[in-house]
């Protein structure tokens, strides 16, 4: 159980680390890939992660132009809920 809560939080992780590459990539050169359904299926993904955080900082009023700090805020929160979850169930005894 701890290894698949694990799993799952990486691949959150990932995909929102991947969504931000392509994002740069995607700004730069507009290759035609980036309307392949794996890219749109990440990006819808990281994009409901994202939300939340993004409207948490626009409502404390730190908007920071072009630079986006909410993956950073999610990639964050989620490695602290993984490690919250793991602790939990470590100590119930569920591995």
């Amino acid at each position: 159980m701890i290894a698949l809560i694990h799993y799952l939080f990486e691949i959150l992780f990932w995909i929102i680390f991947i969504d931000i590459i392509l994002s740069w990539v995607i700004a730069i050169q507009r290759p035609r890939w980036a309307y392949h359904p794996i890219v749109q299926l990440i990006h819808e993904i990281s994009s409901r992660i994202l939300r939340p955080f993004r409207r948490f900082m626009d409502r404390i009023g730190l908007r920071t132009g072009p630079i986006d700090f909410s993956p950073i805020l999610a990639m964050l929160a989620l490695r602290l809920v993984e490690m919250i979850l793991i602790r939990i169930l470590f100590n119930i005894g569920i591995r």
